[in-house]
């Protein structure tokens, strides 16, 4: 859902772009303001398969289909629609579509800025104390996060933002969650993501952060450590 424009090559050294169909049913992508293509709210779906084509769009809006569509019972007239399931109402408003549509125009521009900055960071940490996330597929990556690991995390955390530098926290391990918890869920039973949540910490990662704002992140970065 955060990989608009992404690839990778698979085995037999194809280009593969996220969300082709090519290896699932269904692909989802966000349009929350922090995507690559912002609507303000909303998202997409993409799919290969037509009858999951239709299911989908009968749910969006409310269960129903409308004329011209081969699964009415019945038809009473130029008006008539049926309600075939319990559905939502999931459609993204209009205005916020046009939105998300001019944004499409820079996509690409804007996916390229994030490798850039991506190749900016990874060079800069090299050798030091900051370990960026490894990836086997570095050249296809859409970059919606630059996750690095450190020690002491919230320290330098809480120095970043005192910096007016805002990091984040990509993710908190779901079993910790209360809900899970008051399932009988806890610490200890996955060593490794809570490991990684002990340290990751995300750096700013987005097309209009300019080269001397990810210098002054940068240095800032490294002073802590």
């Amino acid at each position: 859902c955060h990989a608009p424009g992404g690839y990778f090559h698979d085995s037999n050294g194809t280009h593969q772009r996220c969300g082709n169909g090519n290896f699932a049913d269904l692909a989802i992508f966000s349009f929350h303001p922090v995507k690559h293509i912002a609507c303000g709210e909303g998202g997409m779906i993409t799919t290969n398969n037509e009858q999951y084509y239709h299911k989908l769009k009968q749910l969006r809006s409310h269960g129903m289909i409308y004329q011209n569509d081969d699964r009415l019972k019945e038809n009473h007239g130029g008006w008539y629609m049926e309600m075939q399931d319990l559905g939502y109402n999931y459609r993204i408003p209009d205005i916020l579509c046009a939105l998300g549509i001019s944004q499409l125009e820079r996509a690409n521009e804007g996916i390229t800025r994030r490798r850039l900055l991506a190749n900016n960071y990874d060079k800069a940490f090299q050798g030091t104390q900051v370990s960026p996330l490894n990836y086997s597929h570095k050249d296809g990556h859409a970059y919606h996060l630059y996750v690095v690991q450190v020690q002491n995390r919230k320290e330098i955390y809480e120095s970043l933002k005192l910096k007016n530098i805002y990091s984040q926290i990509h993710y908190i391990p779901v079993h910790l969650m209360p809900y899970y918890k008051d399932l009988g869920h806890k610490i200890g039973e996955h060593p490794i993501s809570e490991s990684y949540y002990e340290h990751c910490l995300s750096l700013p990662m987005y097309p209009s952060l300019t080269d001397s704002e990810q210098e002054f992140i940068i240095r800032t970065l490294l002073s802590l450590v």
